[in-house]
């Protein structure tokens, strides 16, 4: 009965952590709040990256696509003072990366940043998820935090 229970309950906990929504701010704009429908209609994108000495492939939508539904200049627009700007990704524990701008437009860079929810083609676990941002081809994943809950994008001063 008690692991019946215990099962229930992590299952529970489960659909409730797939289900966060994402928030995305603009300085200076509204924060759009993306739903996991609405992730999930975005282009998506492989990322690896390495981990513990291992491969890892994560897949989502990438991540100039979850901006450019925020507002933010992207593609062949993105240039002159917009190239000032950076995106602060932040993790439920207080972790947060910094990447410019650039970075995560693939007018700027061959490799994809992706907004993860599936590592090795399975759903991120509670650990890692719901979504975690991946940035393709960093040799470590310091870059890469987990349990993402907002993105910011500000000029950098």
């Amino acid at each position: 009965m008690r692991l019946l229970l215990a099962l229930a309950v992590t299952a529970l906990l489960a659909t409730t952590a797939a289900a966060q929504d994402l928030k995305v701010t603009v300085a200076g704009r509204d924060t759009v709040t993306l739903s996991p429908k609405d992730l999930a209609a975005l282009p998506r994108a492989k990322a690896t990256i390495t981990v513990k000495g291992a491969a890892v492939t994560y897949e989502g939508a990438r991540l100039d696509a979850v901006l450019a539904q925020a507002g933010v200049v992207h593609g062949e627009r993105l240039m002159g003072r917009y190239l000032n700007q950076v995106v602060i990704a932040r993790a439920a524990d207080g972790f947060f990366s910094v990447l410019s701008l650039a970075e995560t437009d693939p007018v700027y860079r061959a490799n994809p940043v992706v907004v993860a929810d599936t590592v090795n083609g399975h759903r991120l676990d509670d650990r890692e998820g719901p979504y975690r941002l991946v940035v393709d081809g960093d040799l470590r994943p310091s870059r890469a935090p987990r349990q993402l809950v907002s993105i910011e994008v500000k000029p950098a001063f």
